[in-house]
């Protein structure tokens, strides 16, 4: 009887196991392929496994998605939240950090956004945890003012921290980590002190 709960166990940890090497598969696809090129046999070979099993995992490859973005989300509150720093330049560099982590990931989703309907949910939850983000780390500089003038420098600080700015600086202008880090910090410490 003992031996049964530790299979159960086992099987389980099996089962994640594989799951994991798909959503990784997957991942790893999306970094240099389109959503509708990546199919679910290439998935599976990737993964290890069979597209039957990628298909009782997940249902479809729109499911895979799911999971990957679910996984991201977790990875980047960890990241994000983990030492929350009180200066400019410890916020932008927890966000830098993350951006070098999974910023092509997001820019690449976000280009196929208007062709893929199942991108529109991932991404909005992607939005929802950056605006959530940013308005804790900000909190000291946006209670210093009300209203309008409060929403204002929020909108600007989403605009300022957006991964589109981090595409721009690193991939378009070819700045390396540190210098996309100092340049986006001097942009967000000359908001904070404009009144």
């Amino acid at each position: 009887m003992a031996a049964r709960p530790y299979r159960q166990v086992a099987r389980e940890s099996a089962v994640r196991g594989t799951e994991q090497q798909i959503v990784e598969a997957f991942a790893t696809l999306m970094e240099t392929r389109w959503f509708d090129e990546v199919t679910l046999d290439e998935i599976a070979a990737a993964a290890g496994t069979t597209r039957q099993t990628v298909i009782r995992r997940f249902g479809s490859k729109a499911g895979v998605l799911s999971a990957l973005a679910a996984q991201q989300d977790s990875t980047i509150r960890t990241h994000r939240w983990q030492d929350a720093p009180a200066e400019v330049a410890g916020i932008i560099g927890v966000l830098i950090a993350d951006y070098e982590r999974s910023g092509d990931l997001v820019v690449r989703t976000l280009n196929q956004e208007d062709r893929i309907p199942e991108f529109g949910a991932v991404l909005d939850q992607g939005r929802r945890g950056h605006r959530e983000w940013i308005t804790d780390m900000f909190r000291p500089w946006l209670d210093k003012r009300e209203g309008a003038r409060r929403d204002d420098l929020l909108a600007e600080l989403l605009a300022v921290t957006d991964v589109w700015v981090w595409h721009l600086m690193r991939r378009r202008q070819g700045h390396d980590a540190e210098r996309t880090q100092r340049l986006m910090t001097q942009i967000v410490e000359r908001l904070l002190r404009e009144e």
